[in-house]
């Protein structure tokens, strides 16, 4: 999946799987031994589900905030190894720019690997995909896009950046990487 050390702004469809994919980037950090900050709204239930089996030391090294109120100079937003951006601008037409200059000072303060996800514009010239909001600004900043989609099957899902493909098949609550290229 996305486990190496790149900052990456991930674009997703509707529905959980884009939350569930951060979980299980969150769980697997947790378990190495990382510090994480949540940025946005983290429901109970999906996380619950995903890190529910986490123990409690693991779990003291997950931090949640506000991207809205996070001060670029806070020291959790230096010192976390990871840092989730759970939708960094809102989910309708283009991302404002206080929004994009928001994550640039996110960006610019931490020092771990930042996610930072978005819900996937519908391609205005009607071709088939999404598009990802910001996107040459965004990837200026450093992240690389990586998109989110879903295969004919219900459980199967592709994760795609400009040059790897991964199929992705979801098993009792998780991602399991089925190809990859």
């Amino acid at each position: 999946m996305i486990e190496d050390h790149r900052s990456v702004h991930l674009v997703h469809g509707p529905g959980n799987d884009g939350m569930l994919l951060c979980l299980q980037i969150v769980k697997r950090a947790l378990l190495s031994g990382s510090s994480v900050f949540w940025l946005g709204g983290l429901p109970a239930a999906p996380a619950r589900s995903v890190l529910g089996s986490v123990d409690e030391v693991c779990l003291s090294r997950l931090l949640i905030g506000s991207s809205e109120s996070i001060d670029p100079d806070s020291a959790v937003l230096r010192e976390a190894d990871l840092v989730i951006v759970w939708q960094w601008c809102t989910n309708h037409g283009r991302a404002r720019k206080s929004e994009v200059t928001r994550l640039q000072r996110i960006m610019d303060s931490a020092d771990g690997r930042v996610v930072a996800t978005s819900l996937g514009n519908q391609d205005a010239s009607g071709a088939v995909g999404i598009t990802a909001r910001s996107r040459p600004i965004l990837e200026e900043m450093g992240l690389e896009t990586w998109f989110l989609s879903r295969q004919d099957t219900e459980s199967r899902r592709i994760l795609k950046s400009s040059d790897h493909e991964i199929a992705l098949e979801r098993h009792d609550g998780e991602f399991l990487v089925v190809s990859g290229s």
